[in-house]
């Protein structure tokens, strides 16, 4: 199908803004923050969002409908950091593929959530076409990691923006391009703004087999470290306490992590849902054949209010180690690629109404 490409660098993004790309509704406007950071606002009519191509291709902040979804934090812009949580206020971060979350004891120092969420982006290209869904506009490139003698891959993710809509679809070609194959690791961290009585609906049946909670220690006996251990506690033996938000009876200082396997539909897609009390909903949708695991991470401090709804993994939140010894890595054989699916956005009531009995019957299947 049609697709018109224009690449783009850095060079580009300058203190003044500089539109990359007109076409009716869709518009691509490359920037820099006061930080130095490269920002790029891509918008259709109902969508707004920036993503940073030169700093992992995170997507900072998104708005849908005039409403801002992107978790509450302390960071107004993003700052030029490789340290995960030195600019932590965006709204989508690709993590992988060496590792996907941080050590436990015993394991070798290495970052958290690995290289993706600060990689710098070659190839990086924004661009309108259409596919049998309708006209779209596309923002992708590639980030390639090279370790001599033991690694070589490519990662490239494109999101698509569709003309009148609320609805994200991303995709992320995964490239092994070595001789050997390749064991990789890999989630997408979406980060949603908490709202108090929001009701979460996923498609994963609720019990011990599907369902783990991941405690949160700090290691000490102050007020904060005896509340989170003592609320961890209580969501260990009943894990559906965590399915309505509620800041005054739920502790998620500093956080907390719970690991789903969800059930995927005939389509072999899993589907999730933070159902707004005025109607309405958050929604996260993935194609489960490369990442069978979603963890859904909730950060409520004060100061900072996040909530990930599902964040699409190959495996749980736990360290590299665990992955490895229960069987989470995908494998890739020498010069293959796989290709993972996902999608967000916002929906309106009598969506959200649609999605929900989509669930219900996966379940009952």
């Amino acid at each position: 199908m049609p697709f018109t490409r224009m690449n783009f660098r850095e060079s580009f993004f300058t203190d003044r803004p500089f539109e990359l790309l007109r076409d009716g509704e869709f518009s691509a406007i490359a920037f820099r923050y006061a930080s130095g950071v490269a920002g790029l606002r891509i918008e259709n009519s109902r969508s707004s969002m920036v993503v940073l191509p030169y700093m992992g291709m995170q997507v900072w902040s998104v708005v849908f409908d005039g409403l801002d979804v992107t978790q509450k934090s302390m960071f107004e812009m993003p700052l030029r950091t490789a340290r995960f949580g030195d600019t932590y206020g965006g709204f989508l971060y690709h993590c992988g593929l060496n590792n996907v979350n941080g050590p436990e004891e015993g394991e070798a120092d290495y970052p958290m959530h690995d290289v993706l969420p600060f990689g710098v982006f070659d190839d990086t290209y924004v661009g309108v076409g259409s596919d049998e869904r309708g006209r779209y506009l596309a923002l992708g490139g590639t980030y390639v990691y090279r370790n001599s003698q033991e690694l070589h891959w490519a990662y490239s993710p494109e999101l698509r923006l569709y003309e009148g809509e609320t609805m994200v679809e991303m995709s992320a070609i995964i490239e092994n391009r070595r001789t050997h194959p390749l064991e990789y690791l890999w989630l997408c961290h979406m980060n949603w703004r908490g709202v108090d009585g929001a009701r979460f609906v996923y498609g994963c049946r609720k019990d011990d087999e599907h369902v783990q909670v991941s405690l949160t220690e700090l290691g000490n006996d102050s007020p904060r470290a005896v509340a989170i251990r003592e609320y961890g506690r209580r969501l260990a033996g009943d894990p559906t306490i965590a399915d309505v938000l509620d800041s005054k009876t739920q502790v998620y200082d500093p956080e907390v992590c719970i690991n789903y396997r969800y059930e995927p539909d005939a389509d072999g897609w899993a589907h999730s849902l933070l159902e707004l009390p005025e109607g309405g909903s958050y929604y996260v949708s993935w194609d489960t054949a490369k990442a069978p695991y979603a963890l859904r991470w909730l950060c409520r401090t004060g100061d900072e209010d996040g909530v990930g709804i599902a964040l699409p993994s190959t495996g749980t939140n736990r360290s590299t180690g665990y992955q490895r010894s229960h069987g989470h890595f995908n494998t890739l054989g020498p010069h293959e690629s796989d290709v993972i699916r996902w999608r967000f956005g916002l929906l309106d009531k009598e969506e959200t109404q649609r999605v929900e009995a989509h669930i219900a019957e996966t379940l009952d299947e």
